[in-house]
């Protein structure tokens, strides 16, 4: 048994998800109210099963796993932070850390102390001391409340260069930890000798913490108009990296899940106002373009995300660099250049929403909040997808009766419309252009070239040995999870068989496969690698996992490799796994129905009136099986059917 099945093994669903979930008996399972999403009515819409481990939203989430899934959408963690966390409620020992991560772990921790104290010093002078009152009248003259700046601990580095040095060497930290945290600078002498002084030096201090809500090091704002810069990081640390913060995320990461979005503001103190003023799914890029790291933070919270920037010239020229970056995180790491094109791609193959939130000319974030908070409101709600974005910024101020400028804004716009992954999305947006311009749907269809298909490669190889210990899949439980595994390894071993599994999918009249098809988080995981593998040009496939795969996922993964191979090479191979998926469905929906029916009968004993609330649920499960069913149908009785022929082939 592998450390993930001993940790399941160990833990209760019920008694792991009770600790967030008010549950209560029905019947085989434990219903309450979903933790994701807001309730109108208070319906038990989120159900426990005890005997499998697992739990499932019936209302607006639809969705479901096991409790690794459970804890990872609840605390916006990764698979690897889930298990650490579970694994120690468990008691089960992960792979022993070396004397070296021992070391390397204290000096953080260290450092994170020293950092506290900082924090906490600059925020009692920005609360007391008599050279901190031109700050503080700063923060009333920005509307800002005693509680909001004790919310976020704002403070004040006295005007001196080192009033800070000499505290903290009183407080017996040493001189190269203060270096270590970017609290003080150290400079040579003509003498020859080295001179140390303050970082910061009267300036307000706005402490930046990771999404855990660890001190990591400070953004000094400037308080004089002739003081240069007028923003000051701390320095590149072993802790602090400006490009893998969002400031404000440790206190937004619950109102983000709640709300279904993240806005992210240039300024932290739009931050600060923003939570003040109610608004508490807000976090800050910090001034900077958005990074990967940053736009990978949020996208554990929400899949909408609202770049809030300025209506102005330089506003929509930094909205589109921001744009580009969105792209450039579901992609790869690297130098940045604009490319709306890929922002959609990004889109349709991870269903996340990025949108454009334009603010009146001239207006901070907090400037639309302190003149009036419904204004602020309603740019939320008129936020634009890209696509229209694009088209507004480009034909605003032009003439549009110049047939030129038609043309030039045509050949930019519709290649970027052509990489839209739904097809009525497209098509809205090829209308919506041909308006613009004036001239014809059928003009622009004529106009657009489909870009040539980039070569993929396919086939994996295993990065490590197989051990018998960590990789061996675990004894299958129940038939579900043997189909699992048997349909991922078929994927695994040959990925670009996925692309034509999705189109005899489609030719059914069914829903491409995905990573809900899978009941373990960790095949679901597993899948999102391989689509992400696939979905990018720039790397070998195999390379690009070896690269982004989670580590506590290389095990799983390898095993899945060596697993005995279930779709045999042979003429009706693609038509095997095509059984294989369908059947694999067909067992989730037996699964969930069967489910939900027993609820519903618990409820009708009681006589509760959730009865005929789960029944739509039943019925859209009883027809979505209907459809699995007659594709699984034998051939003699589904001539028409468009996966009949002498063999379905991918």
């Amino acid at each position: 048994m592998g450390v993930i099945d001993d940790v399941k093994a160990r833990l209760d669903a019920v008694e792991i998800i009770s600790q967030t979930v008010k549950l209560r008996k029905s019947g085989r399972a434990y219903t309450g109210l979903c933790p994701f999403h807001t309730h109108v009515n208070n319906t038990p819409s989120f159900a426990v099963w005890p005997d499998s481990g697992t739990w499932r939203c019936f209302g607006k989430c639809n969705e479901g796993g096991d409790i690794f899934k459970f804890v990872m959408k609840r605390d916006g963690l990764d698979f690897s932070g889930a298990l650490e966390l579970l694994a120690r409620l468990a008691g089960v020992e992960l792979k022993p850390r070396t004397p070296e991560q021992i070391e390397q772990d204290d000096n953080l921790n260290h450092l994170r102390q020293l950092l506290e104290a900082a924090a906490v010093y600059y925020h009692h002078l920005l609360k007391n001391a008599p050279q901190a009152a031109h700050a503080r009248e700063h923060l009333a003259g920005r509307g800002l409340t005693d509680k909001a700046i004790e919310m976020f601990q704002l403070g004040y580095a006295l005007d001196g260069w080192d009033a800070g040095l000499k505290y903290f060497l009183s407080k017996n930290y040493a001189p190269q930890d203060l270096l270590d945290a970017g609290l003080i600078v150290e400079k040579a002498a003509d003498d020859g000798s080295v001179r140390l002084f303050d970082r910061f030096r009267d300036r307000l201090m706005i402490p930046v913490r990771d999404d855990a809500g660890r001190m990591t090091g400070f953004q000094a704002r400037a308080l004089r108009d002739d003081a240069l810069p007028k923003f000051m990081n701390s320095p590149q640390t072993a802790l602090f990296d400006k490009g893998r913060t969002l400031f404000g995320l440790n206190l937004a990461r619950k109102p983000i899940r709640e709300a279904g979005m993240a806005v992210v503001v240039e300024g932290n103190l739009d931050v600060v106002a923003a939570h003040q003023a109610g608004f508490a799914n807000v976090v800050s890029s910090q001034g900077t373009a958005l990074t990967e790291h940053q736009l990978r933070l949020l996208k554990k919270h929400a899949k909408k995300i609202l770049l809030a920037l300025d209506a102005d010239e330089a506003g929509d020229a930094a909205t589109l660099r921001g744009l580009m970056v969105a792209r450039e995180a579901f992609e790869r790491e690297g130098d940045i250049t604009f490319d709306p094109r890929g922002l959609v791609k990004v889109e349709g193959r991870l269903g996340t929403d990025i949108r454009v939130m334009s603010l009146p000319p001239g207006l901070d974030p907090d400037d639309v909040i302190k003149r009036d908070p419904a204004e602020w409101q309603r740019c939320v709600e008129n936020a634009e997808p890209v696509v229209e974005y694009v088209i507004r910024v480009l034909t605003a101020g032009k003439n549009l009766d110049d047939s030129k400028i038609k043309a030039e804004v045509a050949d930019t716009v519709l290649p970027l419309i052509d990489d839209v992954a739904d097809s009525i999305e497209r098509d809205t947006y090829r209308q919506k252009l041909a308006r613009t311009l004036k001239v014809s749907e059928n003009v622009l269809v004529s106009r657009q070239v489909k870009p040539k298909a980039a070569p993929r490669t396919g086939q994996t190889k295993p990065t490590a040995p197989l051990t018998a210990s960590a990789g061996a899949p675990r004894p299958p439980q129940v038939e579900a999870s043997k189909t699992e595994m048997y349909c991922l390894s078929a994927l695994v071993r040959q990925p670009e068989k996925l692309f034509g599994l999705d189109r005899a999918l489609q030719q059914a009249g069914l829903e491409k496969i995905g990573p809900d098809d899978f009941v373990d988080t960790e095949h679901q995981l597993l899948f999102r690698a391989l689509q992400s593998a696939l979905a990018q040009v720039e790397q070998d496939s195999a390379e690009f996992l070896r690269e982004h795969l989670d580590p506590q996922l290389e095990a799983r993964w390898e095993a899945l490799t060596h697993l005995e191979a279930p779709v045999a090479e042979h003429p009706r191979a693609d038509e095997e796994l095509l059984n294989l998926v369908l059947r694999l469905r067909q067992g989730n929906l037996n699964q969930q129905l069967s489910q939900m029916r027993f609820l519903a009968e618990d409820a009708r004993g009681q006589g509760d009136a959730l009865a005929e609330v789960y029944q739509p649920e039943i019925t859209r499960l009883t027809l979505a099986r209907a459809r699995v069913d007659r594709a699984l149908q034998p051939r003699s009785r589904r001539a028409s059917s468009p996966l009949t022929g002498p063999a379905a082939k991918f």
